[in-house]
């Protein structure tokens, strides 16, 4: 249902079952907090079929992941998205929690708590202060893993 769907391999979201006239008729994949969770490290491994949790939970070093948390960018706006934003800061990665009226405190608290980097109001138009973090954001992590490329062939010439 996103105009830019075509540019990503995989997209986890809720989904509905629909019958033959197209009416949703059953949840079909509900995403809550702790399949957030799980989503998040699918993209880290690259295990993207949800229905392999096997390998998704075997251990796999750092440098054999797919995507490494620290070039990760979490936005969410609420509770079911603190331990994604969490476990992305932690590891490297950037959090943005984005707000609105309705959830300004909830929001305010992430930051006051240390679990985001960033709190933005949930306007994602161009040159707003959420499109200038992520580019900024971006633009850092190209940076840091070219050093981490440079520093890694040093060592191993």
């Amino acid at each position: 249902g996103s105009k830019i769907g075509d540019k990503f391999k995989c997209i986890y979201a809720s989904e509905f079952f629909y019958n033959e006239d197209g009416n949703a008729m059953w949840p079909k994949l509900a995403v809550n907090y702790t399949n957030k969770t799980q989503f998040l490290m699918r993209i880290n491994k690259g295990i993207l079929d949800i229905s392999d949790d096997e390998r998704l939970n075997n251990k796999m070093l750092d440098d054999e992941r797919r995507i490494s948390t620290s070039n990760m960018i979490y936005i969410g706006d609420g509770y079911t998205d603190v331990p994604c934003m969490k476990l992305t800061k932690e590891n490297g990665g950037v959090s943005i929690a984005v707000y609105t009226d309705n959830n300004y405190s909830t929001v305010k608290k992430l930051l006051n708590d240390g679990r985001i980097n960033y709190m933005v109001k949930s306007d994602y138009r161009s040159g707003t202060e959420i499109d200038k973090i992520i580019k900024k954001t971006i633009k850092s992590m190209v940076i840091n893993t070219e050093l981490r490329n440079i520093s890694y062939r040093q060592v191993n010439e």
